[in-house]
């Protein structure tokens, strides 16, 4: 339903409509096409003027209340009546929810916990009185009337990278270094789960464990910020047809490596149409005839199309040599070794391959290519932490908690940008876990939206954050091989029936016959 509210008064600031005031009321205001004075109006609740102070410690600064008000009246998400728990404060909390996700190593905490973490002072402040946290279900409801509309704006305006020219360790060549990565995020086993994102597995046959969803993130290398991600059923769809969702916003200034599970000419020909230039791993089983041979060892090829690849396989196949030239795409070839040497055993050599769409040997060497490649970053679930899953239960709740998350994770980013750039640091040397955990203090610390106050947070979370910064980057120490699995049992299987379990177990007692009287 349409309201319509007098120039610069928004829903949340109209004493009439969000304080409950009765109908007749409301209809003698709208015929009178004016505003009730003032002193009719009623005084704001305590629990409102609560609502109104939570905010999410050091990250308002990134995500302020304006922004929050903002992205509520462009998606409709505002309420028409007086709530414990209103819009503004519903986004908060489900930031919240995001931010105090692995806060404890039994589960994710619960909806109260994080309430209480979120209003831990300002319960207590006199003037406000409101001391009664809302139930375990209002949180629920709330998140379902606001819906992940709003999150989804919300992230859709943080989204974006962070690097300025300045930071060289996020540009090489002049291009800003992008990268493409994929993961996969367990959600709740429920039937509405379930039916939205599947499960992983061949022809949904052998599925075990949670249904997942599927998350492709453009990230930039040098701050680590999300400048676009896309996510949907992980049965559905695969890092491929995600990664097409993204391209729309790779730039000819950005350079963008990729490993080998995205090389093939259908995408590297979408991807090249946007201008980025790309830097993609092959697979070692691809044939490249060279056209010519350049100083640093690299070659000129052609990625031929689909059409031309089956082409030259059979004739390659049958021995003849083809005269016509093939059709595709002309690309760069860098062929290049690791050695590994392993604490225990001889050493050895792996052989890796890249094609770029950097022509020019003097402006790429294939050393630089290579070195390049191998600071591709990938993104972690480090906010989430390992072993947990997704706390929805409903499929548009998991996509609020998604963006969510993603909000979040973009706005500590930011926040270790600003405080790297007073500082002359690169933002690589920041602990993001430690920036995790000084964040979570900083909302159980907030008190009231005085500045000095906040200046003082700002400088307390830069000082500790400076305090424990990483050492510069060093090479690898460890092999990177797969670790075997601690559990040791087998794994249960969803399309087996499962065993009955439910024993019961029935006691009786005994009497003992009386022992045969002794005599002394």
């Amino acid at each position: 339903m349409a309201t319509e509210f007098p120039v610069g008064l928004s829903i949340d600031q109209d004493p009439i409509v969000r304080w409950g005031t009765p109908l007749c009321v409301k209809s003698a205001r709208s015929r009178a096409g004016g505003a009730t004075p003032a002193a009719a109006s009623p005084p704001v609740p305590p629990e409102v003027r609560f609502a109104q102070r939570i905010r999410l410690g050091v990250l308002t600064s990134e995500i302020t209340p304006e922004m929050v008000q903002e992205v509520l009246e462009c998606t409709g998400r505002l309420e028409m009546r007086r709530r414990v728990l209103p819009a503004r404060a519903t986004v908060y909390f489900v930031l919240a929810l995001c931010l105090f996700g692995s806060a404890e190593s039994a589960g994710a905490p619960g909806y109260r916990v994080v309430l209480r973490s979120l209003s831990n002072k300002l319960r207590h402040i006199p003037d406000l009185a409101f001391q009664r946290l809302p139930t375990s279900s209002a949180p629920t409801r709330a998140r379902q009337r606001l819906g992940d509309k709003p999150l989804q704006a919300l992230f859709e305006r943080l989204s974006g990278p962070l690097a300025t020219p300045d930071l060289t360790s996020a540009f090489a060549f002049g291009l800003r270094l992008v990268a493409w990565h994929g993961t996969a995020l367990d959600v709740p086993d429920t039937p509405a789960n379930a039916a939205e994102f599947g499960f992983t597995g061949e022809n949904g046959v052998n599925r075990c464990g949670n249904p997942q969803a599927r998350l492709m993130a453009l990230i930039e290398c040098g701050t680590h910020a999300v400048i676009d991600a896309a996510f949907d059923a992980v049965a559905r769809f695969s890092e491929h047809a995600l990664s097409r969702r993204l391209l729309a916003s790779p730039e000819p200034t950005m350079l963008l490596p990729a490993d080998r599970n995205f090389a093939g000419y259908e995408l590297w020909t979408a991807t090249r149409a946007t201008g980025a230039h790309l830097v993609w791993m092959l697979k070692q089983y691809a044939v490249f005839d060279p056209i010519k041979v350049l100083p640093d060892g690299s070659f000129l090829t052609i990625m031929r199309t689909p059409a031309d690849n089956v082409r030259y396989g059979q004739a390659r196949a049958a021995g003849r040599v083809l005269k016509d030239p093939p059709h595709g795409q002309l690309i760069r070839i860098v062929d290049y070794t690791v050695t590994i040497r392993p604490r225990q055993g001889p050493p050895r050599t792996e052989t890796y391959r890249l094609a770029t769409s950097l022509l020019d040997h003097e402006q790429a060497s294939a050393h630089q290519l290579a070195k390049i490649y191998h600071e591709r970053w990938e993104i972690k679930n480090r906010l989430r932490g390992a072993g947990f899953v997704l706390r929805s239960k409903l499929p548009e709740l998991v996509y609020q908690e998604i963006y969510a998350l993603l909000t979040v994770y973009q706005a500590l980013c930011s926040l270790e940008l600003h405080t790297a750039a007073h500082t002359g640091i690169d933002p690589e040397r920041m602990s993001f876990t430690v920036t995790v955990h000084l964040a979570r203090l900083s909302v159980t610390d907030q008190v009231a939206d005085n500045p000095a106050t906040l200046a003082t947070t700002h400088q307390n979370f830069a000082a500790d954050l400076l305090d424990a910064l990483l050492p510069p980057r060093r090479d690898r120490r460890c092999e990177r091989v797969k670790k075997p699995s601690k559990n040791t049992f087998e794994t249960k299987k969803r399309d087996r029936p499962r065993i009955d379990d439910k024993i019961s177990y029935y006691l009786k007692a005994t009497r003992h016959p009386p022992l045969p009287a002794t005599t002394p």
